[in-house]
C-alpha cells in the first residue's frame, strides 16, 4: 500500500467513528466512545456488567457489558496506592503475570489501554496471586467508582 491509501484508510475509519460514536451524555457518569476499524463501542461507567471471566495463571479478566466487552490484566506488586485512584505513570506491564506482592492493580488492555488502577490490598502475595484477576473483573463488572477510573484513564 502506498502512503496515501493509507491517509484516506485512516481519514475513513476517523469519519466512520465519529459517525458510529456521535456525542453521548449520562446525568451520572462520563461515557467514551472508543473505535477502530472493526468496531465501535461507548464505555459507560454507569452500567453495570453482565457477566465476567478470569484466568488466574495469565492474570487476565474480561467484563460483559451491553455495550461491549471489556478485557485486561491484573499484577500483584509491592507498590501501594488508593482505591480506586489511577496510576499512569506506574508501569507494571513487563511483568504482570509474574508478579508479586500483596497489592492488587488491574489495567484494561481493550477495547483500549488504561492506566493502572489500584484494586485492593490482599493478606498474602498468594493471596494476592490467587484472587486478582478475579477482583479486577469482579469491580469492572460492579463497582461504578472502578469504572469510572479505568474508563477515565484510559489512553494515559
Amino acid at each position: 500500500m502506498n502512503i496515501r491509501t493509507n491517509i484516506n484508510k485512516v481519514m475513513f475509519s476517523i469519519i466512520i467513528g465519529v459517525v458510529i460514536c456521535g456525542t453521548t451524555t449520562s446525568t451520572n457518569a462520563t461515557t467514551m466512545c472508543v473505535t477502530d476499524d472493526n468496531n465501535s463501542i461507548i464505555l459507560d461507567p454507569s452500567k453495570q456488567g453482565t457477566e465476567m471471566r478470569h484466568d488466574r495463571p495469565t492474570k487476565t479478566w474480561t467484563t460483559t457489558f451491553s455495550y461491549g466487552t471489556v478485557s485486561g490484566i491484573a499484577t500483584c506488586n509491592s507498590t501501594s496506592g488508593t482505591y480506586p485512584a489511577a496510576y499512569p505513570q506506574y508501569n507494571f506491564d513487563n511483568n504482570h503475570a509474574s508478579s508479586t506482592g500483596v497489592y492488587c492493580w488491574c489495567r484494561m488492555t481493550s477495547p483500549v489501554r488504561s492506566a493502572w488502577v489500584f484494586n485492593a490490598k490482599r493478606e498474602s502475595e498468594s493471596d494476592c496471586a490467587s484472587a486478582c484477576s478475579y477482583r479486577c473483573a469482579d469491580r469492572t463488572m460492579s463497582a461504578q467508582t472502578f469504572r469510572e477510573s479505568v474508563y477515565g484513564s484510559a489512553g494515559m
